[in-house]
């Protein structure tokens, strides 16, 4: 006898244990209609269809007229894709149990397995005629909604569950998805509000709307959602995890590295998170406990790109360029396709003053996402550092209107010009760009510090001062 699974009541292991017994010994094997389903349940429950098939032909012979045993044995046959013998086997159960909304409800599903939706929908609708629980009947069929693709259908079917049972928390859960997938997610806001004013204790319907808040990018909101979800169940990892991410993106790493730590002591972690507690370690300076983190990424998957470029960085921001080369250059052999490497590579180049190397790696960089304004400004730097000052202009003033006459682009012409002596033309593209954005001046301290010093450019740049 196989060892059997947890979960299952007494009973029915008991009659299993007796079953086979009667098996091995070759006894006349007979048991009730009941007893026979709680020795089915057993195999099925433990996965052993096979045997449940056998059980199944002595309870169909012994119990010729049962529309449960029909049920159990459709159940399994719709499990081996057999679909029209299991629709075969439901309709002759109707026969004996005609009121039986669960038989309707296992024909509308073996309907769906088969994408025949509207039939599906119809038997659904039948079981609503003689079911009690009608939300569980109401949420099933929105699952086929969703299947159809008809999520508006779907949304009212589990708003009238809901209405019938407002702790229906999977068909709460459902009815967000849907809303979010008809970009709807205000309405699911308000959703996980209601349920919570009624279930103020749910984590998960706290959780929820944190997501929620976090794509809608009200991340205060969202903190404040994953917050109580933390406080009502401080043993749950998911919500440190995407607190962590949301910290991030408000550049508040210290709470984030503590939301990440916090994953990583309550199960099993993985290197991408490994990488996101680093990566705010090396923002915090912590460049030691960075490499730490880095490295366990490392022990995890030797082949974590991300790991690589991290550890690099790591050595780079402590002014040792040569020794984050290695890292990066690893990580680029494991994804040569990532740009982010590619600029990280140029970044240390340019530190060292090797400009040959730097141009090419942000040339690298900038091919791969020519939409991105950053490598796009250090491409053009770096030509620039290589004597190549028209190559570079005429790189951004082409590029302007592919980026809208971005105040940032028509800053590094400013530059340009200016480093070329042409003080009008420089004159033209700065005062276009304070224009558009009084702020955008920082831009051209970054790559052409020296003008820092020149009283002409800060007259300019004075003048549009908010």
């Amino acid at each position: 006898m196989e060892e059997p699974f947890s979960g299952f009541d007494e009973e029915g292991k008991d009659l299993t244990a007796l079953y086979e017994r009667l098996v091995r010994e070759k006894s006349y094997i007979f048991f009730e209609s009941d007893e026979y389903e709680n020795i089915i349940e057993y195999y099925i429950g433990s996965g052993a269809y096979k045997k449940a098939l056998k059980v199944i032909e002595y309870a169909m012979d012994q119990h010729p007229f049962s529309a449960t045993i029909r049920m159990k044995k459709a159940q399994l046959l719709c499990i081996d894709q057999r679909l029209d013998e299991s629709l075969e086997l439901l309709e002759e159960a109707l026969l004996y149990e005609p009121t039986n909304y669960e038989i309707f409800m296992q024909i509308a599903t073996v309907y769906d397995e088969m994408e025949r939706y509207p039939e599906a929908i119809e038997h659904f609708e039948m079981a609503l005629n003689y079911g009690s629980n009608e939300d569980e009947i109401l949420l099933s069929k929105a699952y086929v909604y969703e299947n159809w693709d008809k999520f508006e259908e779907a949304a009212i079917s589990l708003e009238h569950a809901l209405e019938i049972n407002p702790d229906n928390y999977q068909a709460l859960y459902e009815l967000a998805y849907c809303y979010d997938y008809l970009e709807q997610t205000s309405k699911s806001i308000e959703l996980y509000l209601s349920y919570i004013d009624n279930n103020p204790y749910s984590y998960n319907a706290w959780f929820n709307l944190g997501l929620l808040y976090a794509r809608m990018e009200m991340y205060e909101k969202a903190i404040h959602a994953y917050d109580y979800a933390r406080i009502i169940n401080d043993k749950f990892s998911p919500v440190y995890y995407n607190m962590g991410n949301v910290y991030v993106l408000l550049e508040d790493y210290a709470a984030a590295a503590e939301a990440f730590e916090k994953n990583i002591e309550l199960e099993d972690t993985n290197p991408t998170l490994y990488c996101q507690l680093g990566n705010c370690y090396k923002f915090l300076d912590r460049y030691e406990d960075a490499r730490k983190a880095f490295l366990k990424a490392l022990e995890q998957d030797k082949d974590a790109a991300e790991a690589w470029a991290g550890l690099g960085l790591t050595y780079y921001f402590e002014d040792q360029a040569q020794k984050a080369i290695i890292y990066i250059k690893k990580a680029i052999r494991l994804e040569p396709d990532q740009d982010a490497f590619w600029s990280d590579l140029g970044h240390c180049y340019l530190s060292m003053d090797d400009y040959i190397a730097a141009e090419e790696a942000y040339h690298h960089a900038y091919l791969m996402d020519n939409e991105n304004l950053d490598s796009l400004k250090d491409y053009i730097y770096a030509l620039y550092m290589n004597d190549k000052n028209e190559q570079a202009l005429n790189l951004a003033k082409n590029q302007l209107p592919n980026c809208d006459n971005s105040p940032e682009l028509m800053v590094m012409i400013a530059g340009l010009y200016y480093e070329s002596g042409q003080v009008g033309l420089g004159d033209d593209y700065l005062i276009a760009a304070l224009s558009a954005d009084p702020e955008s001046f920082s831009v051209l301290f970054t790559y052409f510090w020296e003008l820092e010093e020149n009283v002409h450019v800060r007259q300019i740049i004075q003048l549009y001062k908010k």
